[in-house]
């Protein structure tokens, strides 16, 4: 349903979520662990860097860590923070116009499905996910 460069950015978002608090994380041991190839990861990071969603730390004891705590940050707001515009609230046949003016063939049918998908992207935080991994005792990985 989304882009994988905003699914990876949630996974690795999630990952970082689930360390300790002050624990810097380096690019190569989440693309290792989630299975991200390094020059997309790198990408991913320095976008959600500059959209102020990851601290970036150089040098040997370098790392990434969230920006702020991950119960303040929204899964909206990292799918809002893609280059792709991930959020559902496009026309599921991806035409340009579609509205409850001028709706697509779909329009009615995905019209409830995507209310729900924003209220629970609007209101799960990276938090709530970190703790649903641990709580299933699963690595957080790809796809």
């Amino acid at each position: 349903m989304f882009s994988r460069s905003s699914g990876y950015a949630i996974q690795a978002l999630t990952y970082l979520a689930a360390q300790p608090s002050g624990r810097l994380v380096g690019a190569r041991e989440i693309a290792t662990t989630l299975k991200i190839p390094m020059p997309f990861l790198w990408k991913i990071l320095r976008n959600l860097s500059e959209k102020k969603l990851v601290r970036s730390f150089k040098g040997v004891h370098g790392g990434y860590e969230l920006a702020r705590p991950a119960a303040a940050i929204r899964v909206y707001e990292v799918l809002a923070a893609g280059h792709d515009g991930d959020i559902p609230g496009n026309c599921v046949l991806g035409l340009a116009q579609c509205n409850d003016r001028e709706p697509c063939p779909m329009h009615a049918y995905w019209k409830g499905v995507r209310e729900q998908i924003e209220a629970t992207i609007k209101t799960t935080t990276l938090a709530d996910m970190a703790r649903e991994m641990k709580h299933r005792g699963r690595k957080i990985s790809a796809r």
